[in-house]
């Protein structure tokens, strides 16, 4: 049965909030896992702060996830604009109208996966491109962090549910003619209301003009519609 365009985007629209929601949890997850473990680890989180003068200890713990998510959803989204989620990847079907079919097939074959079905048989049983995405994405936070010990099966769990949510937005945004286009900001961008929204909006109502000091997550282009990008601003004072 085919499905009106409105309600893919209503669904589109929901995966955003889930799989924003998930990166946050996810987040979570991983500082609680590294004030347990090591200090080395502390260490290494402290230094991917350090350029936005923060550090876990940091009194401002709100600032700290959100800088945190900030460097995750760098990761995670890195190459959303390519139809198969890759650096200079190529479309795996050539007529565009097949390749959106067979992406909306994977989306409805992947939502409802669950992690107890993925720890009975492994994410590649279901699909071979998303196991390969969690492998590419786990590898470059891993490295971002210099993690060198397993990660317990919470934060796998917490990881599976936010690349999934990520995974399932691209396939979602590629079913449609033409695409959805990811919107991201970069550090310096004067603050544009209509495009962003500031994650310390109590702040900016006192303060003057603002320019944008990090995307802490990207927004998409929803065919008319705009669904903002979340960002932190640095602000100038009102003389």
């Amino acid at each position: 049965m085919p499905v009106s365009e409105d309600a893919m985007v209503e669904g589109f629209l929901q995966i955003v909030s889930e799989a924003r929601l998930s990166v946050k949890q996810f987040c979570k997850t991983l500082v609680g896992q590294i004030e347990e473990t090591d200090s080395t680890l502390m260490d290494n989180l402290n230094l991917l702060l350090q350029p936005h003068k923060l550090s876990l200890n940091s009194r401002y713990s709100k600032a700290v996830l959100y800088h945190l998510e900030a460097v995750i959803n760098q990761s995670l989204y890195q190459d959303f604009e390519n139809s198969v989620f890759q650096k200079n990847g190529s479309p795996k079907n050539l007529d565009p109208n097949q390749d959106r079919q067979a992406q909306f097939s994977s989306f409805v074959a992947l939502r409802n996966l669950s992690w107890s079905e993925v720890l009975r048989k492994g994410t590649k049983y279901y699909s071979e491109e998303f196991s390969k995405f969690c492998d590419q994405k786990m590898s470059s936070i891993i490295t971002a962090m210099n993690w060198t010990r397993p990660w317990p099966e919470q934060l796998l769990q917490a990881f599976f549910v936010a690349a999934k949510c990520i995974w399932l937005l691209h396939l979602l945004a590629f079913s449609f003619n033409p695409p959805l286009g990811i919107l991201r900001v970069e550090e310096n961008r004067s603050f544009d209301s209509h495009f962003m929204e500031d994650m310390f909006m109590d702040r900016q109502r006192s303060l003057g003009p603002s320019r944008v000091k990090i995307m802490v997550m990207p927004g998409f282009y929803v065919q008319d519609r705009v669904l903002r990008c979340k960002v932190l601003c640095r602000h100038k004072s009102v003389p």
